[in-house]
């Protein structure tokens, strides 16, 4: 998922404030997500590959949607987004919208930019967006905002980055009314997925997904603490994912397409 440790990127190269201008509230509205939600279940298959052809062909919906975004955000309009479920969420459909929008646009012509290091820097980090009148890229949303203002760990099971090895694209948006329960869902999803979790009792090694050694801390930061938050999602291993010492290897990224073509 837009890994910003494989990128080997200065932090301090890509730290943009969080400080907006304030715009009255009248004159705005929260994004509406039934246009971004019509999006996704019209270009987005139950196992998360995206039909970017499909969303280039016609943008209409998500343009609108990703105009929203840029009109307003919980920095510029903080009374808009009353609670942190309203404002996490808004941050997460506007990032995955943004992430498809940006891919879908010189698809299929850069099809594997993410294949590369150079490529990964610019869609992540020197690629602008508008978010409620601010220009940012995708690296600086999650770092700056969705990892360090929300400190919720089960973001990176919903976060995608149009690559093979990331989550699974949900076809549901996220709302302040569902967000615990859709990411509980998201997570469940996503450790029940063979290419996510390996466990052998012999060698006493779980294999886990790459993201979670690259963003270690957000997981607790200890390899016994990331084992405890996986196990909640593995029950049947759980008791002996929580006992005993295990050696945790990871899985190589993938980081081609997640895309198909009806």
């Amino acid at each position: 998922m837009r890994p910003l440790s494989c990128l080997l990127l200065s932090a301090s190269a890509i730290t943009v404030s969080q400080l907006g201008a304030q715009k009255p509230v009248e004159n705005f509205r929260p994004p509406d997500v039934t246009r971004y939600e019509s999006v996704l279940e019209k270009y987005v298959r139950e196992d998360g590959k995206v039909n970017y052809a499909g969303i280039g062909t016609h943008p209409t919906d998500l343009s609108a949607f990703v105009a929203q975004i840029a009109a307003v955000s919980p920095n510029s309009a903080p009374g808009l987004f009353k609670n942190r479920e309203a404002q996490l969420a808004y941050w997460l459909n506007a990032y995955n919208a943004l992430v498809l929008q940006s891919f879908a646009a010189d698809y299929p012509q850069k099809r594997d930019r993410l294949t590369g290091l150079v490529g990964r820097a610019s869609f992540f980090y020197r690629q602008k967006h508008k978010f409620g009148g601010k220009d940012r890229s995708l690296g600086d949303v999650e770092d700056n905002t969705i990892r360090k203002l929300f400190g919720e760990p089960r973001i990176h099971f919903a976060l995608v980055c149009a690559s093979a090895s990331c989550p699974w694209l949900s076809r549901t948006a996220y709302t302040a009314e569902n967000l615990d329960s859709h990411l509980e869902a998201d997570a469940a999803r996503y450790f029940s997925q063979a290419r996510n979790f390996h466990m052998d009792e012999n060698k006493r090694e779980v294999t886990l997904p790459r993201i979670l050694e690259w963003f270690k801390d957000d997981f607790g930061g200890t390899s016994e603490k990331v084992l405890a938050f996986v196990a909640k999602y593995r029950k049947d291993e759980s008791a002996k994912l929580t006992k005993g010492a295990w050696r945790i290897r990871y899985f190589d990224y993938d980081w081609s397409p997640n895309d198909w073509r009806p």
